[in-house]
């Protein structure tokens, strides 16, 4: 955060004023601009905040609004002192910012004796200093600029802004080396040496090609969308008789595989079906196509809403049988179940906009939002009646996120991170939750070293929850794979999610380190990988993973273009016109 008196840059030249606006304009988005309260004919770089009258009032710049939460109110503000580094103390926080990442260039004695501890202050003038501030004689450009850029230089890299627009163009690279005459792969074939353990990766899969066509619509590109209306046809070609849609289908010789691991079904691939449908139909407002593939989507409902065998509107899910094809969750996953209240409401509005009875879905819906909300959100007297017993197993108390599964003998209480983000862009989460949920991944550093782990915490040896079969392959060791891997499609989800909240400024700068993660690779520059180790950070997966490089263009395209997601939250029937 840049924190500028505009008296103290009045004192320089035209020149000098021109090239710190200049600078600073290169640093953006990672640099906050905050001005204090005063006029002057000094080009300065556009603020993000006003802090003015005194220190009182913080006001947005471009929206007008004044920031909640200050200056503090109840008992405690008589005892606060409210000036402008209080001020400007109290916005840092708010977004996130420590002590150490403000830089001021301010009037001498401005700040006062004393500025909170850990700021780089640039004083400007020869009047009481600050205690630990640089001091800049007025008029000497060449002395703001080398303050600058020493304090600037402390603790940022260049050019972010460059990174995710290269980051951007990279991605649409990326995601077109996925594309072949049956739809989009899940990883590049020409840049991936497959076993015989994974050869499957030839091939399109219906959860990833579904969302990988979902997060590329926004781009409105005929050949992705021409891939995206293959790969749904495809899916639809191999529905099995009793509605399921298969996993995924072969390029070679167009083989249809229902199943996962150890010949599990594919819940989720199903799911994600109805949803790319019914979304690419409203997207294109292409009629016929919605008409064609109704009865596939009709069919898909069925077989998933037979799942839910004990009808009370949740489904009951094989254990391993979603994109963690390798874990121990069954019965009602979270994440299953988030994406079974999108199908629902999907279906509902593409049934309505092709004049059919929307009712039985729409009401589901909403069954089944209530469901997840009572169950997977918990006090700490549902935990115990979930249970049915008093034995104190289920007794966490208050939740911080949605459970990750719940059973009728036991839960789970680590955080799976995709499903808590999905259901807050689904609009599960009311806007108190949606901040606990941030809270509480902020705090356990889900986004480091990159944006972000996929489950916290991963599990260990010896845990309760620990499964031999987690060293098929290795994949799911302590902080690989499943098990605590960061994936970058997530982190896509993740960026969304800040900038969901309001948190912009740190969604800029999620954006940007999600940047440099696609960045890196096993072999070039720019692979956009599959997965990422979740500790140290370094690339294990597929080169080219579809999904990674379309989840950073949908995120993109939100958080720097302002352009509206397409792929969750509700349907407008009236959209599909015939």
């Amino acid at each position: 955060m840049l924190v500028v008196d505009p008296a103290a840059v009045a004192s320089f030249d035209d020149e000098t004023r021109h090239r710190f606006r200049d600078r600073i304009g290169a640093w953006r988005p990672q640099v906050i601009v905050v001005s204090l309260e005063g006029t002057s004919t000094a080009e300065l770089p556009e603020p993000d905040y006003l802090v003015a009258e005194g220190g009182a009032l913080i006001t947005r710049i471009g929206t007008d609004e004044q920031a909640t939460g200050w200056p503090p109110d109840g008992p405690e503000a008589a005892a606060s002192i409210v000036d402008e580094p209080a001020g400007v103390a109290w916005l840092a926080d708010s977004l996130m910012i420590p002590p150490s990442a403000v830089i001021a260039v301010v009037v001498s004695g401005r700040l006062g004796p004393e500025p909170p501890d850990g700021w780089a202050v640039i004083q400007v003038g020869d009047g009481p200093a600050s205690a630990g501030a640089s001091t800049v004689s007025p008029g000497e450009g060449s002395q703001l600029m080398e303050a600058v850029d020493a304090a600037l230089g402390g603790g940022l890299s260049a050019g972010p802004g460059d990174i995710t627009d290269t980051a951007f163009e990279q991605a649409v690279l990326s995601l077109r080396r996925n594309i072949t005459d049956l739809g989009f792969t899940a990883a590049s074939m020409v840049d991936n040496v497959f076993m015989d353990h994974d050869a499957n990766y030839a091939a399109v899969w219906a959860r990833d090609g579904v969302m990988t066509g979902l997060w590329a619509m926004a781009l409105d590109d005929p050949e992705l969308d021409d891939a995206f209306r293959r790969t749904l046809e495809l899916l639809a070609r191999h529905q099995a008789i009793s509605g399921q849609i298969p996993a995924y289908v072969r390029i070679d010789g167009e083989q249809p595989d229902y199943s996962g691991i150890g010949g599990i079904a594919s819940i989720d691939s199903v799911l994600w079906f109805v949803t790319g449908t019914a979304r690419y139909a409203f997207h294109r407002r292409d009629w016929d196509f919605a008409k064609a593939m109704l009865p596939a989507v009709e069919k898909a409902m069925g077989w998933l809403a037979a799942h839910d065998s004990n009808n009370d509107g949740l489904l009951e899910v094989p254990e391993s049988s979603d994109w963690m094809d390798l874990f121990p969750r069954s019965y009602n996953v979270l994440y299953d179940e988030v994406l079974w209240y999108q199908a629902c409401l999907d279906c509902a509005a593409l049934c309505e906009a092709l004049n059919g009875d929307p009712g039985r879905w729409r009401d589901m819906a909403e069954a089944v939002q209530r469901r997840i909300v009572d169950v997977f959100w918990p006090t700490g007297r549902q935990l115990m009646e979930l249970a049915g017993s008093t034995s104190g197993r289920f007794s966490t108390g208050e939740a911080r996120y949605l459970l990750s599964q719940v059973t009728p003998f036991d839960y789970s209480w680590r955080c799976d991170v995709l499903a808590n983000l999905l259901a807050s862009l689904c609009g599960l989460l009311d806007e108190a939750k949606q901040q606990r949920v941030f809270h509480f991944l902020w705090g356990v550093g889900i986004n480091q070293p990159y944006p972000v782990a996929c489950m916290y915490p991963p599990i260990h040896s010896g845990a309760d929850d620990w499964k031999d079969y987690f060293i098929v392959n290795f994949m799911n060791l302590p902080d690989h794979y499943h098990n605590g891997g960061a994936w970058p499609f997530i982190g896509g989800l993740w960026v969304r999610f800040l900038h969901e909240i309001g948190r912009e400024e740190l969604a800029l700068r999620e954006l940007t380190s999600l940047a440099e993660a696609c960045r890196l690779g096993l072999y070039g520059e720019w692979e956009f990988n599959e997965w990422l180790h979740g500790r140290t950070g370094r690339p294990m997966g597929k080169a080219h993973q579809a999904w990674s490089a379309a989840a950073y263009i949908q995120a993109y395209l939100i958080v720097r273009k302002g352009v509206a997601p397409v792929d969750l939250g509700q349907l407008d029937p009236a959209d599909l016109a015939p």
